[in-house]
């Protein structure tokens, strides 16, 4: 396998968006006070290991590529570039989301005394922006990589953590906030904004 162009890009982009998932988890975990944790064992055990099966499987690809290569796909190289432009945006996008949770930020799903509902940023127009962007960045590894072990793997762990997850999530929220919650509900997307939403909140 010819580590080219692509190859480095991805990396790149790992370690940016990485980078900046690690520094604002230890950001959350300093300012951290006394958590109500509402995930079992079994799921948060399910979330790690989705995690570190993703970060292994890419660094490993990253020290030994020509280990994967009976899993590449012959995709064309325009759809490589729109896996490039689409993993140098996920960068801005989850700082931007890290950036509005602030300590609210956890991988754990738990409420805290100062828990507090956060309605700015990208979570003005969808409740689950974080996920959206986990999407958009495996997407661009796939992509990139051409490869469905690195790819395609990550994307169906992502898939069955959220599909276990998001319920007790929302639950979660409105046992914390209450009809606070119930009408953010009404007005936002889970993934995506709601049709005219944004153009509605700018206009107004």
């Amino acid at each position: 396998m010819r580590q080219g162009f692509f190859f480095w890009v991805c990396i790149a982009e790992s370690v940016l968006f990485c980078c900046v998932r690690a520094a604002y988890e230890v950001r959350a975990r300093r300012s951290q006070g006394r958590a109500e944790f509402k995930e079992g064992r079994g799921r948060a055990a399910l979330h790690l290991t989705g995690s570190l099966l993703f970060v292994l499987t890419l660094l490993t690809y990253t020290l030994a590529p020509a280990l994967f290569e009976w899993a590449e796909l012959a995709l064309p190289a325009w759809l490589q570039w729109v896996g490039a432009v689409m993993g140098g945006a996920s960068v801005p996008l989850i700082l931007w989301v890290h950036s509005a949770l602030g300590s609210n930020f956890s991988t754990t799903l738990h409420v805290r005394d100062e828990h507090t509902l956060v309605v700015y940023g990208p979570y003005r127009w969808v409740r689950h922006p974080m996920y959206t962007v986990l999407y958009m960045y495996l997407i661009a590894v796939f992509l990139l990589t051409r490869n469905w072990l690195v790819g395609a793997v990550s994307l169906a762990a992502l898939t069955a953590i959220i599909f276990r997850r998001l319920q007790k999530e929302e639950e979660t929220m409105i046992e914390k906030f209450g009809d606070e919650y119930r009408w953010y509900m009404r007005r936002t997307g889970r993934f995506l904004p709601r049709p005219g939403e944004v153009a509605r909140s700018v206009v107004g």
